[in-house]
């Protein structure tokens, strides 16, 4: 069960774990923490990899033939965990709790009380779960409420055309966001509004990402001479700071800046705070192909646009904007 080291995966438990211990089979996993407890309470049935060469080595020892005790210790691990062994525990608890109740029939109205209320309360959640999908997922409500997000002005003539590159993007995938914004900086230059372009993003995913969207750019017919690299920013105040200096150092003073429409205000406050002598206008990729949208929001777009507001109440709680 190989899993790439990361904050999301130190919370996560494999699911499969026990199915494989089911059929008898050798395990082997990366060391996570919930497999590290799996083996402190069971015993050491998993085999555990830090690098790549312990994976091999683990893999190779799996493949050699073992005692048949092996394979009836991880059937028993299984059985151990499974759903009705578990709930023959929950019951004994159960069953342990009432027996010390010192009044007969007594646990019988607890029981119905709570359950009255439970089922009071579960209903109030269901009809708010209701509500809330509803006016997240099938009314505009939630593109409405977005707005303040957004931030656009009318291209004029600037000394650059400032594009910030999007990481992961509002998808959560590689390259999720970065072509549109190549488009939109392209378009601009062409339409002459500036005589070059900055391409600023600390991302790198197979490639610098950075590279990748100056490589796009001259495809599309900008100069190599007029484009310039920004390649250590990992977050939006770092993208301004960074790109402030490359601005500062060529004495230039107006820029249009290129991002994702919801990011942009963000963006905008950042670069008031942190260069205000720096004449900045919004000119944000006209249709963002994560935000397209009919009526309601989806999933990942409601992520999206609630990690915007989050941000900006981090980077003013963090005196950034």
């Amino acid at each position: 069960m190989p899993y790439r080291s990361s904050a999301y995966t130190a919370n996560v438990y494999p699911t499969k774990l026990n199915e494989y211990l089911a059929m008898g089979i050798p395990v082997v996993a990366t060391d996570l923490p919930e497999i590290r407890r799996f083996n402190a309470e069971h015993g050491p049935c998993v085999a555990v990899a830090t690098d790549p060469n312990q994976a091999v080595q683990a893999i190779n020892t799996a493949l050699e033939r073992e005692p048949s005790t092996d394979r009836e210790r991880r059937i028993a691990i299984a059985r151990e965990n499974s759903w009705q062994t578990r709930i023959a525990k929950m019951s004994a608890l159960i069953v342990e709790a009432l027996d010390r109740e010192p009044a007969e029939g007594r646990w019988e109205k607890v029981l119905l009380r709570l359950y009255r209320r439970a089922r009071r309360r579960a209903g109030a959640v269901i009809v708010g779960i209701v509500f809330l999908y509803v006016i997240s997922f099938e009314t505009s409500l939630p593109w409405v409420m977005a707005e303040v997000l957004r931030a656009a002005d009318a291209p004029r003539s600037s000394d650059a055309i400032v594009v910030f590159a999007g990481g992961v993007g509002e998808s959560g995938e590689a390259g999720g966001g970065y072509q549109e914004r190549v488009k939109q900086a392209v378009d601009l230059y062409q339409a002459g509004y500036a005589p070059r372009v900055i391409f600023s993003s600390g991302y790198e995913f197979v490639f610098p990402e950075t590279q990748v969207m100056r490589d796009l750019a001259i495809s599309q017919g900008v100069p190599p001479g007029a484009i310039l690299l920004e390649s250590e920013a990992a977050n939006t105040y770092a993208h301004v700071t960074r790109v402030r200096a490359i601005l500062d150092r060529h004495g230039w003073r107006r820029a249009l800046l290129v991002s994702s429409p919801y990011h942009m205000r963000r963006a905008m406050l950042t670069w008031r705070r942190v260069a205000p002598e720096i004449e900045i206008i919004p000119t944000p990729v006209p249709q963002s192909q994560f935000y397209t949208h009919a009526r309601g929001a989806s999933l990942q777009q409601l992520r999206g646009l609630l990690h915007e507001v989050a941000a900006i109440v981090v980077y003013w709680w963090r005196g950034w904007i």
